[in-house]
């Protein structure tokens, strides 16, 4: 808009009153700056403080799901051998023999053990060739009573090594329950025994 196109009508009535009466006319554009700038500052600390709790919002870390940390601070399927093998070994025979596990693990009656094929003999030598375990654990507790459950099937291909044992384990619906709720076995290896760090020749997870 071109100066010469500017409306009069609004404009020289407040040049008027500047005119009659100044004092009045500083206090009153005075008091109009003040309240704009006060509004302005108002509006200011509004939008910083919003900011403020967004950013910290944002920056709030997410904690991980209870069971994935359980999940990573015990996983079942690391100890399997632990669980199902260990137990059905007989510690003071020299060579190595079988006793059946089932009894010590608490286990229900619809549990089985076959090595080979075979329903697990006790007294009966353990194999130094490779050979399989299998198990359906019926409410087995492995690791005592208050220790998780063992529910479901599954085929351990079980090699003897000079520090111990490992395996192939393939899960046939083993299912583990504890306090922290039920984890699934998982497809994969195992080994036995566990160690935490380098010590005596023995590999460690």
């Amino acid at each position: 808009m071109r100066r010469s196109e500017f409306p009069r009508d609004a404009v020289l009535p407040h040049i008027d009153f500047a005119r009659r009466a100044p004092l009045r006319a500083a206090g009153l554009f005075t008091a109009v700056g003040v309240a704009s700038a006060l509004g302005y500052a108002l509006g200011l600390a509004a939008a910083i403080g919003l900011g403020a709790m967004v950013s910290a919002t944002a920056a709030r870390p997410v904690r991980p799901p209870v069971a994935a940390a359980a999940r990573a601070a015990f996983d079942p399927s690391r100890f399997i051998l632990n669980a199902l093998l260990a137990p059905a070994l007989d510690a003071e025979a020299l060579p190595l023999r079988w006793v059946d596990p089932r009894p010590t693990m608490q286990c229900r009656p619809e549990t089985w053990v076959r090595v080979d094929g075979r329903t697990l003999r006790a007294g009966e030598l353990v194999p130094d060739a490779p050979f399989e375990l299998e198990w359906f654990a019926d409410g087995c507790r492995p690791f005592g009573a208050a220790g998780p459950r063992f529910d479901g099937g599954v085929k351990l291909t079980v090699y003897r090594e000079d520090w111990g044992f490992s395996a192939m384990v393939e899960p046939r619906g083993l299912r583990v329950a504890s306090a922290d709720g039920e984890t699934e076995i998982l497809r994969g290896a195992a080994k036995m025994p566990q160690c935490t760090g380098p010590a005596r020749g023995l590999p460690c997870l």
